[in-house]
């Protein structure tokens, strides 16, 4: 009689956001995230990665490779 409504097949997103320092702007912050394991920064904007072990720690996530040079030769990371 009814049809079935299109949206009841919709994505479930459930965000968590939780406290911690983070590694890129050493400040005490709150973190966002849509997936299990990537948290963003709400302060600076960096994406970590949440790792348990016997306490919570937050490492930064590389989201590009270090540019190569003309040469074949890679650049520094980190100056």
């Amino acid at each position: 009689m009814f049809k079935q409504n299109p949206f009841d097949n919709a994505l479930d997103f459930a965000a968590q956001v939780t406290g911690g320092v983070c590694p890129t702007c050493n400040h005490e912050t709150m973190f966002v995230s849509l997936s299990p394991e990537i948290f963003r920064c709400v302060n600076c904007g960096s994406d970590c990665k949440q790792y348990v072990n016997g306490h919570i720690k937050y490492l930064p996530l590389m989201n590009r490779r270090p540019e190569e040079k003309k040469d074949g030769t890679s650049t520094k990371v980190g100056g």
